[in-house]
């Protein structure tokens, strides 16, 4: 059996890995056309965006792996019925069940490598191709995102800006009272974050706020605000969310409940990587049945097509759901394993359901 078994995994995998390099290829070419609208814009040139799509190449075969799972296994399986081998197996006892389960083991393996990837590869290229492009598109070395972000501290809110040259980064502050009335504003034209947390503002102008609106503005040249972001921290906040590790996820979750923010984002982003290996095992069971059921007198290239609509809809209902989740406050946990578990219970129970 073990022969038999490491004989369906090397088929599956052969055609799972076929499969994903197509569509990251195709997924490739169409970054590549969105990039080549930004040549020219600052310092990014031709050099600069094939190195971009190639640098977040992996990050892309780790995205289209459940889809891909889903139509490698309907080619595995197309061959295997096609070559007689299928029915081979069938009339030596083995199961349609094990059959399954030999795809869905060595994809679960493979999926977990992918994630070791996603916590120490994958995030350290696709930041250098962010950091890089950002850079190369604004002429300077700040990687503080367009509009900057915003951070909590206490009473105090905080947006962290970049100045109209992108090397500076300015900051307002805004400070609360108990009732929710603004107190105080502060606006300072350049802020140093040092690694102990603590922001050094420069050329500060502060008002104090009056209730009828007005209040006397003072200008400070120098004022230090402590335990805040460090500037790892800051540099983390800057990032897109996909581009993160699993740990800098989970760290960036932690430090936004803390400041009793708004992490769903993130939570998503996590959330959506755990899930991975969950997806792909339900994309190879639901396949099971579109080659081993009672239609398996199609051919292969429409069990090919049918998959692939399966696949493109499973990938935009998990999208849709968990944006929608993030604009309900429902929890990222749910919106992202639900549609999973629907695919995983539904081809477990068309599987048990075969002759």
């Amino acid at each position: 059996m073990k022969i038999i078994d490491s004989y369906l995994a090397r088929i599956f995998l052969h055609s799972w890995i076929s499969v994903n390099l197509i569509l990251v290829g195709l997924l490739s070419f169409f970054e590549l056309a969105k990039q080549l609208d930004d040549i020219g814009v600052g310092r990014y040139r031709l050099t600069d965006a094939l190195l971009y799509v190639l640098l977040t190449l992996p990050g892309r075969m780790l995205e289209m792996a459940p889809p891909s799972a889903l139509l490698g296994s309907i080619m595995a399986l197309g061959l295997l019925t096609k070559n007689a081998e299928l029915i081979a197996l069938r009339a030596s006892g083995i199961s349609i069940q094990r059959i399954g389960w030999a795809f869905v083991r060595p994809a679960m393996l493979t999926l977990l490598a992918l994630l070791l990837a996603a916590q120490f590869i994958i995030p350290f290229l696709e930041q250098a191709a962010w950091i890089r492009r950002e850079t190369a598109l604004t002429e300077s070395v700040s990687i503080l995102p367009r509009g900057g972000f915003w951070t909590r501290e206490g009473k105090r809110f905080i947006n962290l800006n970049a100045t109209q040259n992108n090397q500076l980064q300015d900051a307002d502050i805004y400070e609360f009272d108990e009732s929710h009335r603004l107190i105080r504003f502060m606006h300072a034209r350049e802020t140093q974050i040092g690694t102990d947390g603590s922001w050094n503002l420069h050329d500060v102008q502060q008002k104090e706020i009056t209730g009828q609106g007005g209040g006397q503005i003072q200008k400070r040249a120098h004022l230090v605000l402590p335990n805040l972001l460090t500037s790892k921290q800051a540099a983390v906040f800057a990032l897109p969310a996909q581009t993160l590790s699993l740990t800098e996820l989970y760290s960036i979750i932690t430090s936004l409940e803390k400041r009793e923010q708004n992490a769903g984002r993130y939570r998503l982003a996590l959330w959506q990587k755990l899930c991975l290996p969950l997806m792909a095992a339900a994309m190879v069971m639901i396949s099971i049945p579109f080659v081993c059921g009672p239609a398996r007198s199609a051919s292969i290239g429409w069990n090919i097509m049918m998959g692939a609509i399966i696949g493109v809809v499973f990938f935009f209902l998990t999208q849709i759901l968990g944006y929608s989740g993030l604009i309900l406050q429902l929890s990222p946990f749910w919106t992202t394993l639900f549609p999973a578990l629907m695919v995983l219970t539904a081809g477990i129970f068309l599987t048990r359901k075969l002759i």
